[in-house]
């Protein structure tokens, strides 16, 4: 084991860690399905990758967030907001004004 598999796997560790909660509480949602499948795709294609490299701790630490990243997929809404979802500040809840040129 390397300096190098030792760090990246304690910060992969860590958000397998923090990003279980997403999973657990019914009440979270993630952005949009189209950014939560190719993260966990990409995760899932890096396994073999370090695996083969000789960094099998980081390998596994990554298939740990991998597995996170797929449960999101399947468990977590992504609650539509409607016809004009897209418009809205969700932080103010101001409504953006489209001008016509």
């Amino acid at each position: 084991m390397t300096l190098a598999d030792l760090l990246i796997s304690i910060g992969s560790a860590g958000l397998v860690l923090f990003t279980l909660p997403t999973v657990f509480n019914k009440n979270s949602q993630v952005p949009r399905k189209a950014a939560s499948i190719p993260t966990a795709s990409i995760l899932t294609y890096f396994v073999p990758l370090f695996a083969t490299n000789g960094l099998i701790l980081t390998s596994l630490t990554i298939a740990g967030q991998a597995i996170v990243w797929w449960l999101i997929v399947l468990f977590r809404p992504v609650k539509s907001r409607g016809k004009r979802g897209e418009d809205r500040n969700s932080t103010s809840g101001s409504v953006a004004v489209r001008s016509i040129p």
